[in-house]
């Protein structure tokens, strides 16, 4: 029964595994994962002809804050006419849309600042391709990824989808037309291969406009003004399906465009082109600092399609693209740089393109160091803590470091708030005692503020732990203790048998000698007993002389002595 209920055991502990396990797979899938896609998935274009397809990007709930890409189509099929920016939810280009129709390559990296974007349409590029020959053209991410808007640039890319141009031979080609009046001929639909959308600006002072030919149109007229509504007066034969224009001024242009038949005129087609070829006008860079932070006044003029970005280079530094729209007067705040000197390039783009550069050199004041402090009082081991500080910086990243006696320290990335604080609640604490938390602004690998002054700070145990520990404690020192005082005794005991049974030893030793020294002194009596028998017997013969009086009055208190010292010594031994 023991036995079945252990198996059943093991057997529910492996199911809840296996459960956590796909739960932790499929959260790891698809879920906050970011995607690159070319929209129109599916396009149809005829030879001769435009067809405009956009890079966008959906983040499935997560912030980015920059992306970039290389894009493959076959250049045997497709020439790319123009990559447009408008709109677009990046706002910095690290580098600007590029393309190579020889290679077939197209690349963006660009960027914006916080709080970054959120959204499943954000459209990055648009991208005209012209088609050359019939077939199914792919187009492919070669490389690209999409990074969170968390402070460590996290690529969160995990699924791109390609698109496809289908393109169809030129004669199948033929534009919608609106329905004619009195069999007039239909309104055209004119195109422009280079100045594909009529509201945006273009550079090029070279327009080619193309347009289709029905059957029975016989001749046509064209006209390009600065009116919005001009009636065409240049006539061509129907052969004529394409005009280019050189040497355009710069301003809004109209080109106009009707059809005739054997009935006569139909209605006229107006086409808006803006060009501006001339540079915005040269300014002057100037920087000066708060206390705390570089501030650039950015005051550049174009007189025609007006400025659309800035571009900012500090040293070797990526180049940062600013929106015109988004400056505050003109001003605007650069990335915290290292204490010291530093050079800027500023290049300013009218909304055609076009370019003017300016330079400037500007220092850069100390970083100011954030201050940090522990709110969680009487703060509980495995339990998280509030950690609180102030910062200079506003909108910044930060580092803030935790370390709990030998453990490794932990780091935790944040962001400062609006005003420069910042607010954290840490992990579980795994360790009690001294526990020491710092802080450091870390605006890139290379530019960090000092770190903030160590707070140190003490981590209890539980109550159940700190009783714990504290009979712990005790036991390791009443064992210790213990011991000690049993092996004193038991050593003790030794020594106390070891002493007697010697002082046994040495008092019959002493006996044994003391026998032997009665026995000699007995011996040394009877030979005086014997002498002074003599010495009786002689005067009881003769009188003594005094001498040999002297020597008998000797021998016998010797006797006497040597009597009284015996008895006294055996009664001490005995």
């Amino acid at each position: 029964m023991l036995h079945k209920r252990f198996e059943n055991r093991i057997l529910k502990g492996f199911m809840q595994s296996c459960v956590i396990a796909v739960l932790f797979l499929f959260s790891g899938t698809g879920v906050h994962a970011a995607t690159l896609s070319i929209s129109p998935l599916t396009a149809q274009v005829a030879v001769g002809n435009i067809v405009s397809v956009k890079v966008v990007i959906g983040t499935q709930g997560k912030s980015i804050n920059n992306s970039e890409g290389l894009v493959l189509f076959p250049s045997d099929m497709l020439d790319v006419i123009s990559i447009s920016k408008t709109p677009s939810i990046f706002t910095l280009w690290v580098e600007e849309p590029s393309f190579s129709n020889a290679s077939g390559k197209i690349s963006f990296n660009g960027g914006l600042p916080n709080p970054g974007f959120t959204g499943e349409n954000g459209e990055v590029v648009l991208v005209t391709f012209k088609a050359k020959k019939v077939g199914t053209a792919s187009i492919v991410f070669s490389d690209a990824t999409v990074r969170e808007n968390n402070g460590l640039g996290t690529d969160i890319l995990t699924f791109k989808q390609s698109g496809i141009i289908n393109i169809g031979p030129r004669q199948i080609e033929v534009p919608i037309l609106l329905p004619s009046v009195n069999n007039l001929p239909a309104l055209p639909v004119i195109t422009s291969s280079t100045h594909p959308q009529q509201d945006q600006w273009y550079s090029s002072a070279s327009a080619t406009f193309s347009w289709s030919i029905p059957s029975n149109i016989t001749s046509i007229q064209t006209l390009l003004g600065t009116s919005a509504n001009s009636t065409p007066t240049v006539t061509y034969d129907a052969s004529v399906s394409q005009k280019t224009i050189t040497n355009l001024t710069d301003g809004t242009l109209y080109f106009h465009l009707r059809y005739m038949n054997a009935l006569g005129w139909g209605p006229t087609a107006h086409y808006k082109i803006r060009v501006d070829s001339t540079p915005p006008e040269k300014f002057t860079l100037t920087v000066r600092d708060d206390g705390v932070r570089n501030i650039v006044s950015l005051k550049a003029i174009d007189a025609i399609s007006g400025i659309e970005s800035y571009s900012l280079k500090i040293n070797d530094q990526p180049a940062l693209r600013i929106k015109h729209d988004s400056l505050i007067k003109n001003d605007y705040t650069l990335p915290i740089q290292e204490q010291g000197d530093h050079e800027i390039v500023a290049v300013v783009y009218d909304k055609a393109g076009n370019y003017t550069e300016s330079r400037a050199l500007f220092s850069s004041p100390v970083i100011v160091t954030p201050t940090l402090s522990v709110v969680t009082s009487h703060p509980i081991k495995n339990n998280p803590i509030e950690i609180k500080g102030t910062s200079k910086y506003p909108q910044s990243p930060m580092m803030v470091f935790i370390q709990s006696g030998r453990l490794q320290e932990k780091s935790y990335p944040i962001t400062t708030s609006a005003d420069g604080s910042f607010s954290l609640i840490t992990s579980d604490i795994s360790s009690s005692g001294s526990t020491l938390a710092w802080s450091q602004l870390v605006f890139s690998d290379s530019v960090k503020s000092p770190i903030s002054e160590k707070v140190l700070f003490e981590v209890y145990d539980t109550p159940f732990v700190k009783a714990a520990k504290s009979i712990t404690y005790g036991l390791s020192l009443i064992i210790p203790i213990g011991i000690l005082i049993f092996i004193l005794l038991f050593l003790a005991y030794l020594g106390w048998h070891k002493f007697f049974g010697l002082k046994r030893k040495l008092m019959m030793d002493f006996r044994s000698t003391a026998d032997d020294i009665h026995k000699a002194l007995m011996l040394f009596k009877d030979e005086l007993s014997t002498q002074l028998e003599s010495l009786e017997k002689a005067k009881e013969d003769r009188i003594l002389n005094k001498k040999e009086e002297k020597i008998f009055k000797e021998l016998q208190d010797n006797i006497v002595s040597i009597d009284e010292f015996i008895a006294k010594k055996l009664r001490k031994i005995k």
